[in-house]
């Protein structure tokens, strides 16, 4: 417990230099909210297709008559909205480039002790090593996918052959265990390959697969950590959906609490989740909600960050 507590806490412990983390988050934003407003700005037509055209499935799905499929021109999106594809992968690619670049400068301040670029963000080398790094995520992610999806179909289909019909209750319930235990492992390779970006920052070369050296013997530290911020972000999350379901309830009981049912039209109830009084306050607790995130970000961060730093220490890894 010990252990996950101080690579919990490790991202927020006092350094020689005070706010490099907190420029580093402020540039991270800002960027990411610059990038958000230009994305809606250049797509705002099929965004607002996109819109419509939903709504127009859903009120058409409600007056569809049973039995009669929708048509093939309903279900097709304008041509705006087919659009987007382009310009929304080109946006990915961007944002999570300077999502590698805001985690890169955060470990290297936390691992090296080093910050430079805008604000500590920059494009260099550590960058493109975090990068990378999420690619084989990417890879790694779908790779546990298929195999989950494998490991129940093999044994269903074993299952199936040995017992019969006859023994369909334990084949799903051994298809249950064996997804269980995929997913299981699946976890367990998920925590140990955690401090890959970290890894590659301490090792100043892209060294993904030394995270699996680096994580040996900590498995519980970093896994308690990672628990330990996630309980932390949940109940932050409970809490602030408890308290704007509250305001909402408690506006809407002061407005429509003694009109008649039916009498409340859509559009009033819409014009009051508008209402200042409704929505300061909401927007307040979510702007608060998102610092919480940004702290448990940097969190999981540095619980990485702790675990390539001591395995510096311990000469499991070295700088090359």
């Amino acid at each position: 417990m010990a252990g996950a507590l101080d690579a919990t806490f490790f991202a927020f412990r006092k350094r020689e230099r005070s706010g490099v983390l907190l420029m580093a988050t402020l540039a991270y934003i800002g960027i990411a909210a610059i990038m958000g407003v230009a994305f809606w700005f250049l797509n705002k037509q099929g965004i607002g297709d996109y819109f419509n055209w939903a709504m127009s499935l859903s009120q058409n799905a409600a007056l569809q008559k049973p039995g009669v499929p929708p048509s093939v021109e309903m279900m097709m999106p304008p041509a705006s909205v087919m659009g987007l594809a382009p310009s929304y992968l080109i946006f990915t690619f961007l944002y999570y480039l300077l999502f590698a670049a805001y985690e890169a400068a955060c470990l290297r301040w936390m691992v090296r002790g080093e910050s430079g670029g805008l604000l500590g963000l920059s494009l260099g080398a550590d960058t493109w090593r975090v990068y990378a790094g999420y690619w084989l995520w990417f890879f790694l992610l779908i790779a546990g996918y298929i195999g989950v999806i494998l490991v129940a179909l093999v044994i269903g289909a074993v299952g199936g052959v040995a017992g019969g019909e006859s023994a369909a209750g334990a084949t799903v319930l051994l298809v249950i265990l064996g997804v269980v235990a995929a997913l299981a492992g699946w976890l367990y390779a998920a925590v140990r390959f955690a401090p890959a970006a970290a890894t590659s920052i301490a090792r100043r070369r892209f060294a993904f697969f030394d995270a699996w050296k680096v994580s040996k013997d900590r498995f519980w530290a970093l896994f308690g950590g990672f628990v330990l911020l996630i309980l932390a972000y949940v109940v932050a999350t409970i809490i602030a959906g408890v308290v704007v379901g509250g305001l909402i309830g408690a506006n809407m009981f002061t407005q429509f609490g003694t009109a008649e049912a039916g009498t409340v039209s859509p559009d009033q109830v819409f014009a009051q989740l508008l209402a200042p009084q409704t929505l300061v306050p909401i927007l307040v607790l979510y702007a608060g909600l998102i610092v919480v995130a940004m702290f448990v970000m940097l969190g999981f961060f540095g619980v990485n960050a702790r675990a390539a730093q001591a395995a510096l220490e311990e000469g499991k890894i070295s700088a090359a």
